[in-house]
C-alpha cells in the first residue's frame, strides 16, 4: 500500500514540474501578397515538439508596405482554424477598412481588444489584439459580423505537424509584404512519458531500499 501510494505521489510530482511546456517557433518568408485575389498567399511549417494537448496558441506577425484593410489573414492546423485579420477596420461608414501600413501584432484571444474594431485607421499597429475570428466572405465582412474562429479552436489538439498561414489581398491597391510569423504554443506533454518517468524514480528508489 505504501509503495502504491509513493508511485502515486511521484506521478503526481512529475505531472506537475512537466505539466506546462512552451514552444516558440520563428518563420521567415520576405514574400509580397498577391493584390486583388483569393489565391493569396500560404506559407506551412512541420512542428516538432513534445507538446501533445495544446492549452493555449498566440501568434506573432509582422508586415508592412500595403493596406492592412485589404487583407485577410488565417491560421490551420489539424482541425482547428482561426482568422486573425478579416478586413480589419472595415464597417458600413468605411467599407475599405483600416489603412495600416506597418503591422507589428500579436495575437491572443485573451487581450482585451478585437483587432477589427481596436485597429488605427492609418500609420502602425502594434501590441497585442484579439484575433478577427469573423469567418464570413470578406466582400461581407464588418464589425457586425459574427466571431467565431478563435485560436481556441487549437486547444485539445496535438502541436505536431502542420500549421499554415494564409494571408490574401483582397482589394486592389497597394501590395503588404509578409516579413515574418511565429507561434506561441502552450501544451501539456504526452502523458505516457510522465508516467514511465514516475516508474522509473519509483524502480530507483525501490532497488536503494
Amino acid at each position: 500500500m505504501k509503495s502504491l501510494i509513493l508511485l502515486l505521489t511521484l506521478s503526481c510530482m512529475v505531472i506537475t514540474a512537466q505539466g506546462a511546456t512552451t514552444i516558440n517557433p520563428t518563420f521567415a518568408i520576405g514574400i509580397q501578397v498577391p493584390d486583388n485575389t483569393g489565391t493569396g498567399l500560404s506559407d506551412t511549417r512541420i512542428i516538432s515538439s513534445s507538446i501533445t494537448s495544446i492549452t493555449k496558441v498566440s501568434v506573432q506577425l509582422t508586415m508592412q508596405g500595403g493596406w492592412v484593410g485589404d487583407l485577410y489573414v488565417s491560421l490551420l492546423h489539424g482541425s482547428g482554424f482561426a482568422v486573425l485579420l478579416n478586413r480589419p477596420g472595415r464597417d458600413l461608414l468605411n467599407t475599405d477598412g483600416s489603412g495600416v501600413e506597418d503591422f507589428f501584432v500579436n495575437f491572443d484571444d485573451d487581450s482585451p481588444t478585437d483587432i477589427h474594431t481596436g485597429i488605427p485607421s492609418s500609420g502602425v499597429a502594434f501590441g497585442s489584439y484579439q484575433p478577427d475570428a469573423r469567418e464570413v466572405d470578406p466582400d461581407f465582412a464588418l464589425d457586425t459580423s459574427p466571431r467565431t474562429a478563435f485560436l481556441s479552436s487549437f486547444n485539445g489538439l496535438d502541436a505536431n505537424g502542420e500549421w499554415t498561414l494564409f494571408v490574401a489581398d483582397v482589394s486592389s491597391g497597394g501590395q503588404m509584404t509578409v516579413d515574418s510569423w511565429s507561434l506561441e504554443i502552450q501544451g501539456v506533454p504526452e502523458p505516457s512519458t510522465m508516467i514511465i518517468t514516475a516508474l522509473s524514480i519509483f524502480g530507483l528508489l525501490r532497488r536503494r531500499r
